[in-house]
């Protein structure tokens, strides 16, 4: 199999620069070289590149094509070995892994009461009409860290999905994650993040905006690349569901879920891009399973409604 395409683009930016280089310098040296992938896209590639960096390095190991030299600079181990490499760019540098911290984004909010009477409970189906109204009457975009705060809102994310057939894609929850200590270690069925400003245009103010969402949170988190060749292929295969908005733990007290539907075209797993993403395999709906104790609470509640027939996920 090819080399997946950003480590192509990051090893062949390194060889041309013969120098440890920055995501950030990786991009801006394959943009002015010509070697960009058209179907790379987005506002924050250079965190993409950066995580499929760092997992391609803990997963490989010592088999590993790259090798940091310093807390965000990356360097080949084959141009190590070229004797006129300075000593200074053989040095690997270990760093310690840490919890991300939340990153600076504006994010959709809505008053807390007003979910309750307008969306509340573990499965509401999604209204594209009713939803444009809400955004265009009561919703509003604050800054994340202030909105983790504020009590009287809650946060939209989403939660997509993976099927195929008639299953669907689980994970377990890693240590390097935002999310609060009592997700961490849990399995799930759901992928996604914060719905923010940039998901939002003059155009695109209902399920395009969440589609949109989960299509780019997908690309982060999985190396669909190599399956899903632009953006606009990873939004094609998704579709909106519902809402999960119950009080159940404390992340659900702050957050509502968007569901999104995600029609994976064949079983084989995808690799996962971040490192909070553990374990991945698929879990056959067609079979009950009856102890949901390891899912986390929103997983749980979408695994108990469907195999109840309340959210007819395979048909939808």
């Amino acid at each position: 199999m090819a080399k997946e395409s950003y480590l192509q683009l990051a090893s062949t930016a390194i060889e041309i620069a013969k120098r440890p280089l920055t995501p950030r310098e990786m991009l801006t040296l394959a943009q002015s070289n010509g070697f960009l992938p058209s179907h790379l896209t987005g506002a924050t590639m250079y965190k993409t590149l950066m995580a499929r960096l760092a997992e391609h390095i803990h997963r490989m190991g010592a088999n590993a094509d790259f090798y940091r030299t310093g807390p965000g600079s990356f360097f080949l181990y084959s141009l190590a070995h070229d004797p006129k490499t300075p000593e200074t760019y053989k040095q690997i540098y270990i760093g310690h892994r840490r919890s991300k911290s939340i990153r600076k984004e504006n994010v959709l909010v809505a008053p807390r009461h007003v979910l309750e009477t307008e969306i509340y409970g573990d499965f509401v189906p999604y209204n594209e009409e009713a939803f444009v109204e809400l955004y265009k009457s009561t919703l509003s975009f604050e800054d994340r860290a202030q909105a983790e705060k504020d009590a009287s809102i809650k946060q939209f994310v989403t939660f997509t999905l993976i099927l195929h057939e008639s299953k669907i894609l689980t994970y377990r929850r890693g240590n390097f994650t935002t999310t609060s200590d009592t997700l961490k270690g849990q399995l799930s069925v759901g992928f996604g993040g914060h719905v923010n400003n940039s998901d939002f245009t003059l155009f695109s103010q209902g399920g395009d905006a969440f589609r949109a969402n989960a299509a780019r949170e997908l690309r982060e988190e999985l190396f669909f690349d190599d399956l899903y060749k632009d953006f606009d292929d990873t939004i094609s295969r998704t579709s909106l569901i519902g809402y999960v908005n119950v009080d159940g733990d404390d992340d659900a007290e702050h957050h509502i879920a968007v569901l999104i539907a995600f029609r994976h075209r064949t079983d084989q797993l995808p690799k996962k891009g971040e490192l909070s993403i553990n374990q991945l395999s698929w879990l056959d709906l067609s079979s009950r399973k009856n102890d949901l104790s390891q899912f986390d609470f929103w997983s749980a509640l979408i695994l108990q409604n469907i195999y109840d027939g309340r959210l007819k996920i395979l048909e939808h």
